[in-house]
């Protein structure tokens, strides 16, 4: 079975300036704090809005055509990384056993790849473009990104639609 998707661009450019809109609005109104959990994360803020649960809904036919498999939402969920940000190695906790990620928004001068480890001598990257998203069994698959470098005014927000496996 595969357990890593490329599904190239799946929002609009149009879609991703009203959610990231939306996004900087809850930031700039405190309403999407910042990360607590420092064993994953660094200068980071995470949340949720309203219109990421139809995202959800949306997306599920997707996520079970590439996966074979008839899936719930678990919930989705908003990060905004700035300047050294970090997303340590890790697998997903149980519940969140596929997950698309698709980039919002970016201002970075470069890349800052999704990496997931699919062997020991394997490793995919997936590029942060804005609308493109990624589907991965994060519940299976080792998945992180490199410590952000980039200006105090470059930031990335990324979106997570996380599903789970029917039983």
């Amino acid at each position: 079975m595969n357990y890593l998707f490329d599904l190239g661009q799946i929002l609009t450019n149009d879609e991703c300036i009203s959610l990231s809109q939306k996004v900087i609005d809850a930031y700039t109104s405190n309403n999407l704090p910042a990360e607590t959990d420092t064993n994953y994360y660094k200068n980071s803020f995470g949340g949720n809005i309203l219109e990421n649960w139809e995202l959800c809904d949306r997306f599920i036919p997707l996520v079970e055509e590439k996966t074979g498999l008839k899936v719930d939402v678990a919930n989705p969920y908003c990060r905004i990384y700035h300047n050294e940000s970090t997303l340590k190695p890790h697998i997903d906790r149980v519940g969140l056993d596929w997950t698309i990620s698709v980039c919002l928004f970016t201002n970075l001068s470069s890349d800052w790849p999704l990496k997931v480890k699919v062997t020991n001598s394997n490793i995919e990257d997936f590029p942060t473009k804005v609308g493109f998203g990624s589907l991965v069994n994060g519940a299976k698959l080792e998945h992180w990104r490199e410590p952000l470098q980039c200006n105090d005014n470059e930031y990335v927000i990324q979106l997570f639609l996380h599903y789970k496996e029917k039983i």
